[in-house]
């Protein structure tokens, strides 16, 4: 029997961080925003666009409200409407087809791949072809979602897209931090939405987004849309639809001072995979991470065919975990009408997957006891089977 660690352990550390930065810092930082006043897209986040971006790479960021604001505006940006196409991840959450909605368009969902659980390129090719085939729909926009923090086959996508006159935004809500061959997340694709919610690498204390462009004329577009379609030159012009999309001035004083431990939280985050991967019984399939490209690890996530069982079982023994996710998107309620494809991998996937403790500040103890509490499980199925 393993004795369980002194600390409870978390699934997410929202806490931290703040300890290691300093109370004080974001105090201090709060004070400075209840002075001048700027409560929302105060000086804060004009600043926090500029750090972002130059952390990505990428020649411009716009903070917004949330990271399905940041998938949204984006969309808009590009004028995507009614009658468009737009190819979607099923295995992830409903954001990233749900802002496909929004803006009237069709979400059309594409199967995973078995070992990274990113979008299945083979099965994207399909997909666009049977839209071209029934002509019904323009195919316009593909969203691959970097699940759980590890980048996607960009180099594929892209491709893909645009031999097809298509483009590609990312969905790095989960993969902020995270390098595809050299890059950061936020300057790969033509466009790049992110999140801040508490729970995501880097992460704030409450919703925001930001949505990377390396075009002058979408962060234009973008900045319009985020603030009701507002015309920059007759702020009571609105001279597109637009959305309340703004981020708050206390979310980017809080991104300013996190932003400035990420590099080391990601390296942390790292190391804890790479105990996972390499002490974690073999009887866990691991999420494959592509070659040359890093994770943000905004999960870590195993693949599991007693995942239920093996979920009650840490949970009885004081460890954590959830099944990101449990039901493909396409097989929710609201997005039953868009259900028109097979996607045996995805519903597949939902049911084996389970994600454990992932956080930068996981110490020996903590850590020793999840590994040696689920090979411990491993190995009683392991010896049921003989």
């Amino acid at each position: 029997m393993l004795n369980k660690p002194e600390k409870s352990i978390p699934l997410f550390d929202c806490k931290t961080t703040q300890e290691v930065i300093g109370q004080q810092k974001f105090l201090d930082a709060f004070k400075t925003i209840l002075n001048h006043g700027g409560y929302c897209q105060g000086p804060e986040t004009k600043e926090l666009d500029v750090a972002l971006a130059n952390y990505s790479g990428s020649k411009y960021c716009a903070t917004c409200g949330s990271g399905t604001d940041a998938l949204t505006l984006a969309l808009m940006a590009w004028g995507i409407k009614a009658g468009d196409a737009v190819f979607v991840s099923s295995f992830t959450f409903v954001a990233s087809a749900e802002c496909v909605a929004i803006v009237g368009a069709t979400p059309i969902f594409v199967d995973s791949d078995p070992n990274t659980y990113n979008m299945d390129v083979k099965d994207l090719e399909r997909a666009i072809e049977m839209v071209k085939k029934e002509g019904k729909l323009t195919p316009k926009v593909i969203i691959p979602v970097d699940i759980f923090g590890s980048p996607c086959d960009y180099d594929a996508i892209l491709e893909i897209a645009h031999k097809n006159n298509m483009k590609v935004l990312a969905d790095s809500c989960q993969g902020y931090g995270s390098v595809y061959k050299g890059k950061r997340a936020g300057s790969i694709a033509d466009m790049t939405a992110t999140s801040f919610y508490p729970t995501k690498p880097l992460g704030g204390y409450g919703d925001g987004g930001a949505t990377f462009t390396n075009s002058a004329e979408e962060n234009e577009l973008l900045k319009s849309c985020r603030v009701h379609g507002m015309s920059p030159e007759d702020h009571y012009d609105n001279i597109r639809l637009g959305m309340t999309g703004r981020m708050n001035s206390f979310q980017a004083a809080v991104l300013l001072l996190k932003l400035t431990v990420l590099d080391n939280e990601l390296q942390a985050r790292a190391k804890v995979a790479a105990r996972y991967d390499n002490e974690l019984d073999s009887y866990y399939g691991k999420q494959q991470i592509l070659p040359n490209c890093k994770s943000a690890y905004a999960l870590y996530t195993i693949n599991c065919e007693d995942r239920d069982e093996l979920m009650s079982y840490l949970k009885e023994r004081g460890i954590p975990c959830g099944a990101y996710y449990p039901r493909p998107v396409n097989t929710q309620t609201a997005y039953a009408k868009w259900n028109t494809r097979s996607l045996p991998v995805c519903e597949k996937l939902s049911k084996t997957v389970l994600s454990i403790p992932m956080t930068p500040y996981l110490d020996k103890e903590q850590m020793d006891y999840i590994i040696g509490t689920m090979n411990e499980f491993a190995a009683q199925k392991k010896n049921r089977a003989a």
